[in-house]
């Protein structure tokens, strides 16, 4: 479920330890090539990508339909409650005989939505692909929507939002999102109880009547199938479907807003730091450099900058990540990390001293050749499962990005230099970036706004 844009909530799972001094440095990762695979459009304009995959003899199916929390309206969290719904019933099947049926295939179902896209996937044993995409099609196309569980998932729902929002991190997040996208998709906040509780069976059934059709949805595929078999499937389930809506898709791009928000925690034992600017749009030249250069910095655990300093060195956390996410619209840089209530003003000035060395300093070849390394191996095994696979061309297709831009992405990773890097890096200005601390105000907020580095910044 989506509480506001909450992919900016980096906050890491923590590492075992520092990296043994003479373990072996990663060597070059190899080309990527992207297994053959066929497109498929019916007359309605449902698409189909059907990508052969590997040799363990499982299927995994992903449905995406390009609509979200978008398409809420005047009922934030609609969309959600209507994932939630679908799976309780589809076809001739009740709950309980949905879930026996998925069983039988030797799957897992899984409903989702997201600001912008409705994701329905389903994993099962090769020989059932054909039948998994009958259950897929009753699931989107004839769910039961069943009343009488609304009133149990609305309670689910709150709940879940509720121990969201105990956490410093959710309470960051938020704010985070609020000030860069105000008003717009990604700043929304998360529903209220009242909102929840205003969401209808009716608003919901109006939800897939009105957001459902065949030309915005798309149909992957990967795995072990027979692919006459599946393609019949296909054609048997989807061709007379109505075309439906256009995809409905926002364009949303984050502002600057250098701004310092203190939120006040009582009695916290730690302080959550959270940064955030926009940064280079992902299909631009600058985002493989700033990729590389927010590696350096703290995207890449045990061997970044921060990770040395902060948790390595000085004990101020047990974590510490940076990351770049791209929305549609434009693409976010931000820092995530909890420290010690005590060391919250001393962790935001190495923060702020190591993005300086960042920006002022070429990486070091070494090093630069180091994380280029670490990181062509991580992407390499993070598409060599089919989830994985399927994962990138869902982005892909989200951000409007073709096949050659994943199969080219090592190469260009390999490309960057320290100048590059250099340049790229000094578009991470701290003077421009939106900070949020939540803590304990009545132990930090003197040392916080006492800080050098924030001097001239507007803190509230």
């Amino acid at each position: 479920m989506r509480i506001a844009a909450i992919a900016l909530a980096c906050l890491m799972m923590t590492t075992a330890g520092a990296l043994p001094a003479d373990l072996p440095s990663a060597g070059p990762a190899p080309a990527l090539r992207l297994p053959l695979h066929s497109e498929r459009t019916l007359g309605n304009g449902f698409a189909t990508t059907l990508l052969p995959y590997g040799s363990v003899p499982k299927t995994t199916l992903i449905l995406t339909i390009d609509t979200g929390n978008i398409a809420d309206g005047d009922h934030p969290g609609l969309a959600d409650l209507t994932a939630d719904l679908m799976k309780e019933g589809a076809g001739a099947r009740n709950s309980a005989a949905l879930a026996r049926r998925v069983s039988d295939l030797g799957g897992a179902l899984a409903v989702s939505s997201g600001a912008q896209t409705f994701t329905i996937s389903l994993d099962v044993l090769a020989e059932h692909a054909a039948d998994a995409i009958d259950l897929i099609a009753d699931v989107v196309r004839r769910p039961i929507l069943p009343g009488d569980e609304l009133a149990r998932l609305k309670a689910d729902m709150k709940r879940s939002l509720a121990v969201a929002r105990s956490r410093q991190q959710t309470l960051a997040s938020e704010a985070l999102a609020h000030r860069l996208w105000p008003g717009a998709l990604y700043g929304r906040p998360a529903p209220t109880d009242a909102q929840i509780d205003a969401v209808s069976l009716a608003d919901v059934r109006a939800f897939v009547a009105r957001e459902f059709g065949a030309q915005r949805t798309r149909l992957y595929v990967a795995g072990r199938f027979d692919e006459t078999v599946v393609a019949a499937a296909v054609q048997r389930n989807f061709s007379d479907w109505d075309r439906g809506p256009v995809a409905r898709w926002e364009d949303a791009a984050p502002r600057v807003a250098p701004i310092v928000q203190l939120i006040d925690r009582p009695g916290a034992q730690q302080s959550t730091i959270l940064m955030g600017l926009p940064v280079a749009a992902i299909s631009t030249p600058d985002a493989i450099p700033q990729s590389i250069a927010n590696a350096v910095f703290g995207g890449t655990p045990l061997l970044s900058r921060l990770d040395a300093d902060l948790r390595e060195q000085k004990g101020y956390t047990y974590g510490v990540q940076s990351s770049i996410t791209a929305f549609r619209g434009g693409s976010v840089f931000s820092l995530a990390t909890d420290v010690n209530t005590d060391d919250t003003a001393a962790a935001i000035a190495e923060i702020y001293a190591q993005l300086e060395r960042l920006r002022s300093e070429p990486v070091p070849v070494d090093e630069l050749t180091r994380i280029q390394n670490f990181r062509s191996g991580t992407f390499l095994l993070g598409i060599s499962s089919r989830t994985g696979l399927l994962g990138q061309l869902t982005f892909l297709h989200q951000q409007g990005l073709t096949y050659e831009w994943l199969e080219d992405h090592i190469a260009r990773m390999n490309e960057a230099t320290p100048d590059s890097v250099l340049d790229a890096a000094r578009h991470l200005d701290p003077a421009k970036m939106t900070l949020i601390v939540v803590g304990d105000l009545s132990k930090i907020r003197d040392g916080v706004t006492q800080l050098k580095a924030l001097q001239g910044m507007d803190i509230r």
